[in-house]
C-alpha cells in the first residue's frame, strides 16, 4: 500500500507546477544577479544555496498541503473505507516529497554551478558541502512540511512556518551565534576562512530526519520512528553546536601592523602564510593570487600590460607585482600598489586596476598618501589643473574611458580616506590625448616633465602636442 501510494504522490509531485515553477525561478534568478561576476567556487554554490531557499518555501507548502488534505471537506469519512491508513499516507509523502525536493533543488543548483562554469575561468574553491546543503535544505522542507500538515491541519499552517522560516533567514547576519541553526547560512565573503559547512550539513539532513519522526509520531507511538528522533537529535545537537561554535573573523582594523594585530590562525595562514601566495610570471610582470585564484591572472593581465605597456621601458621595467588583496585582512605593513580584488568580472574592476598601475606611475598614490593624515575624517587630495592627471587619465583610457568617473578615493583597500579629486577639463585633455596620433611617442619623450607635481597643464600642452581648449586652474588643496 505504502509503495503505491508513493508511486502516486512522486508522480503527482513530480508535475506540481509550484515546486518545478520554483525551480526555473531560482536558476534565472541567481544566473541574472551573478552575470557581471567572474565564476567563484567559493561564493556561487553559498550564494545558490541562498537563493534556493526560495525552492524550498515552496516545497514546504506543497508539502503540507498534500499531507493535510485528508483531513479537509469530508476526506476522513470518504477514506475510512479505503484499506490505506493515514500513516501510509504520511509513509509515502515522507518518501515522495524529499525526492523530488532533492531532485529539482539538484537541478537549480547544478544548473546554476553548470551554467557559472562554462561562463569564463572559475576562481575560488569548490567546497561540495554547500552545493549539498542546498538539497538537504529542500529535503528538511519537505519533512518539516509534510510535519507540519500532519500536525496542524489549517491551510494557513504551511504558509505562516515559511514566513516565519523566511523572517529569520533574511535577518540570519544578526542572530549571533543561533545563525548556524537554519537551514542556510548566506552571510559569507570571498576572504573569509571555510565554513564549517560538514557540521551544518549534518545538522541540516538530521533535522529532516528529526522532522520524519515527528510526522510519524502523530499518528502513534512507535518504537521505530521514536528511535530515529532520538538518533537524529543525538547527531543534530553536537553538529548544530560545532557549527555555531564557528564565527566569521570580524574585520580588523586599519593602520597596524600585522604582527600588533590579533589576527584570527585561520586569516593568518591564509593569507599571510608562506603558502598564501600562487605567483606566475607574465610578460615580464608577476602576478601573484591566491589559491585557486590562478584562472583569474589573464583577466587581471588585460587590466594591466595596456597600461604598462604605455610606460616608458625604465619605468616598466620597475612595475611593481600584481598581488590579489583582501579588503578585510589588510595592513599598513602590506604596500602593494597594483591589487585586484577578491572578486572580478564588472568594468570597474578592470579601471581599478588599471588605475592602480596609472597612479603608481605618475606618483598620484605617493603625493596623496602624503596628502593623508589620520586626524582627517576626509581628506581629498586635488590634483586638477597637473598635467600628470591629464596623464594618469590617459593612462586608464587604455583599458576604460577616462570620463568614467570623477573622483577617486585611492587608498580604498586600506580602508584610508585619502583620495584624489579631477575635473572636466583633465578629462577632455585626456581624451583628445587619446585621440592623438603618436600620443605615446610624446608622453615617453616628456615623461620627467609631465610627471612633476609641479607641471600644469597649460605648460604640457605642447609637449602633448594638444591646443588649448580647457580652463585648468589649479585646484585648492593640490598633491605635491
Amino acid at each position: 500500500m505504502t509503495r503505491r501510494l508513493f508511486l502516486f504522490e512522486t508522480r503527482r509531485l513530480a508535475r506540481h507546477p509550484l515546486v518545478w515553477g520554483a525551480t526555473v525561478l531560482v536558476l534565472a534568478l541567481q544566473t541574472f544577479l551573478s552575470r557581471d561576476q567572474q565564476p567563484d567556487l567559493t561564493m556561487d554554490p553559498v550564494n545558490a544555496t541562498g537563493l534556493a531557499t526560495c525552492l524550498a518555501a515552496a516545497v514546504l507548502i506543497v508539502a503540507s498541503l498534500a499531507t493535510s488534505r485528508d483531513g479537509r471537506h469530508g476526506m476522513p469519512e470518504s477514506l475510512a473505507g479505503l484499506p490505506g491508513r493515514a500513516e501510509h499516507r504520511t509513509r509515502a509523502l515522507l518518501l515522495a516529497t524529499p525526492l523530488v525536493a532533492g531532485l529539482a533543488a539538484a537541478v537549480a543548483v547544478g544548473g546554476y554551478l553548470a551554467i557559472r562554469l562554462l561562463s569564463g575561468p572559475a576562481g575560488g574553491r569548490l567546497d561540495v558541502c554547500e552545493p549539498l546543503t542546498a538539497v538537504a535544505a529542500a529535503v528538511l522542507a519537505a519533512t518539516l512540511g509534510v510535519a507540519v500538515g500532519r500536525w496542524a491541519r489549517w491551510l494557513i499552517a504551511g504558509p505562516l512556518v515559511v514566513a516565519v522560516l523566511g523572517f529569520l533567514i533574511y535577518t540570519n547576519p544578526m542572530n549571533g551565534q543561533a545563525r548556524w541553526l537554519l537551514p542556510v547560512m548566506q552571510d559569507h565573503r570571498p576572504d573569509w576562512p571555510d565554513r564549517p559547512s560538514a557540521a551544518h550539513l549534518a545538522y541540516v539532513l538530521a533535522a529532516a530526519v528529526v522532522f520524519a519522526g515527528i510526522a510519524l509520531l502523530r499518528h502513534r507511538p512507535r518504537p521505530a520512528p521514536a528511535v530515529a528522533v532520538v538518533v537524529a537529535l543525538a547527531v543534530a545537537v553536537p553538529a548544530g553546536a560545532a557549527a555555531a561554535s564557528t564565527r566569521p573573523p570580524a574585520r580588523l582594523p586599519t593602520n597596524v601592523t600585522l604582527e600588533a594585530a590579533h589576527v584570527d590562525s585561520r586569516v593568518r595562514d591564509r593569507y599571510f602564510g608562506p603558502d598564501a601566495y600562487r605567483c606566475a610570471r607574465r610578460q615580464g610582470l608577476t602576478y601573484c593570487a591566491f589559491p585557486g585564484y590562478e584562472p583569474w591572472i589573464p583577466l587581471w593581465e588585460q587590466a594591466v600590460q595596456p597600461v604598462v605597456a604605455a610606460l616608458p621601458a625604465a619605468l616598466r621595467a620597475r612595475t611593481p607585482e600584481v598581488r590579489q588583496m583582501s579588503s578585510a585582512w589588510n595592513f599598513t605593513g602590506n604596500d602593494g600598489m597594483i591589487r585586484p580584488p577578491m572578486s572580478w568580472g564588472h568594468p570597474d574592476q578592470r579601471r581599478m586596476l588599471a588605475e592602480d598601475v596609472a597612479f603608481w606611475a605618475t606618483g598620484l598614490y605617493d603625493s596623496a598618501a602624503r596628502h593623508f593624515t589620520p586626524s582627517r575624517r576626509v581628506a581629498p587630495c586635488d590634483v586638477r589643473g597637473q598635467a600628470r592627471t591629464v596623464v594618469a587619465l590617459w593612462l586608464v583610457g587604455q583599458v576604460s574611458p577616462p570620463e568614467a568617473r570623477r573622483q577617486l578615493h585611492v587608498d580604498r583597500d586600506l580602508g584610508r580616506l585619502s583620495g584624489l579629486d579631477w575635473g572636466p577639463a583633465e578629462i577632455g585633455y585626456a581624451r583628445r590625448l587619446l585621440a592623438s596620433p603618436g600620443a605615446r611617442e610624446k608622453v615617453r619623450a616628456g615623461w620627467d616633465t609631465l610627471v612633476r607635481p609641479t607641471t600644469t597643464i597649460d605648460q604640457a600642452l605642447s609637449l602633448l602636442g594638444l591646443e588649448r581648449e580647457f580652463d585648468a586652474p589649479m585646484g585648492a588643496t593640490p598633491c605635491r
